[in-house]
């Protein structure tokens, strides 16, 4: 299965990589998020190629229009205009990741839970360390909004980096 590929450079925030498959949104690589690039600046990131490696997936440098609604929906987002994201989505992981990722797209703009909160809201609290493991393996950052999942104690990880957890939740209006 194909996955095309592409690059968007949002000003006042660097550049994000997404991956559509038969037009649903798949993967979003946030600026800065865990590694550097292989190459140069404007190469697909080492997690891109990973993650079409584990799903079997077959990439493809092109012009989308999935991927330019994400980028306009990203866009809005980023400049404060936008407070849900209106795209389809295809999610590869597991049942569980699935059902917490599913979970995390209830979480209002502007809304915190806790790792906890969210883990009873599935039935187990129990299972908090789970669900924070199922968020860090979310595929597509922002639009299943994982940022909004805190610890019970502070701000917790994010994927992206805290810099970049902190800045979305103050984007919402958290401090």
């Amino acid at each position: 299965m194909d996955m095309y590929i592409g690059r968007y450079e949002a000003a006042g925030w660097g550049e994000f990589w997404a991956g559509v498959i038969e037009g649903k949104v798949a993967f979003l690589q946030l600026p800065g998020e865990a590694s550097q690039r292989l190459s140069g600046e404007g190469e697909p990131p080492r997690e891109l190629f990973e993650f079409a490696d584990k799903w079997g997936l077959s990439l493809s440098l092109s012009r989308d229009s999935s991927l330019d609604e994400l980028w306009d929906q990203l866009s809005q987002y980023l400049w404060g205009v936008r407070k849900e994201f209106q795209l389809p989505l295809q999610l590869l992981g597991t049942d569980f990741q699935k059902s917490v990722w599913q979970v995390l797209m209830t979480i209002p703009w502007g809304t915190t839970v806790t790792y906890g909160e969210l883990a009873a809201s599935l039935g187990n609290r129990g299972l908090a360390r789970a669900v924070g493991r199922a968020n860090s393996l979310n595929p597509v950052p922002i639009i299943i909004p994982c940022h909004r999942v805190v610890a019970a104690g502070g701000l917790g990880g994010y994927s992206g980096g805290l810099e970049m957890k902190q800045r979305l939740l103050q984007l919402e209006g958290r401090p």
